[in-house]
């Protein structure tokens, strides 16, 4: 087996650096038990500010886009490892999500997938980024924005390469991602589900009880 297949697993404890969870444990707080639970850019915004939010989502972008950029336009691949871009582009994904240092409790995936998008096809990824924008501005729901995003980027790579074999496992990475967000859709059903609000990005976060009261 050639040594670049090596990249898979690299590209998963890539994926484990969670930026919004070491933010807050620097801040002296687990980012899982405050806000929305997620530990991604979204619940960075809510607990810590627009900084840590920018900051979470950036590095999140990064490091599935370098590595699958890498790959697809610097490092010459043999003919046998075509698949390893897109291999490790998912494993990036999952390793954010399910990044083994926090009990496999990460994020959600919706930063990470749109670094993969943007170094597969910068085209896809600026769909992406419209139905984001659409749909914020309709809804003001992230979670469907994601949801959307992790159908359109399997179809669009399908489209785009008839690669069946790398639309399998992109496909399987979006059902993980719209399965980590069946509470998220399962509150917009109810009407309980908070919307991002412009504000959002200019308020402070707000502190706890405890924190209130000391």
């Amino acid at each position: 087996m050639s040594l670049h297949y090596l990249w898979i697993p690299a590209g998963y404890l890539l994926g484990n650096i969670n930026t919004a969870a070491i933010i807050a444990r620097c801040k002296g707080f687990d980012i899982r038990q405050k806000g929305s639970g997620n530990a991604g850019a979204s619940n960075a915004l809510v607990t810590m500010g627009k900084g840590a939010a920018v900051t979470s989502a950036l590095v999140d972008i990064l490091k599935a886009f370098l590595p699958v950029w890498l790959l697809l336009h610097v490092i010459h691949l043999p003919e046998s490892c075509a698949h390893v871009p897109v291999l490790t582009g998912a494993a990036v994904i999952l390793g954010h999500m399910f990044p083994f240092w926090m009990q496999f409790r990460g994020g959600k995936g919706f930063a990470s997938l749109l670094g993969f998008s943007l170094a597969a096809d910068w085209r896809m990824c600026l769909a992406c980024v419209v139905l984001l924008g659409i749909l914020l501005l309709v809804t003001r729901y992230i979670a469907l924005a994601t949801v959307s995003s992790a159908v359109l980027v399997p179809v669009w790579h399908l489209v785009r390469t008839r690669d069946m074999l790398e639309f399998a496992v992109l496909a399987v990475v979006g059902v993980i991602i719209i399965v980590k967000h069946i509470p998220n859709l399962k509150r917009i059903a109810s009407g309980t589900e908070i919307g991002f609000r412009k504000e959002q990005v200019t308020e402070k976060p707000q502190p706890d009880a405890d924190e209130k009261s000391e």
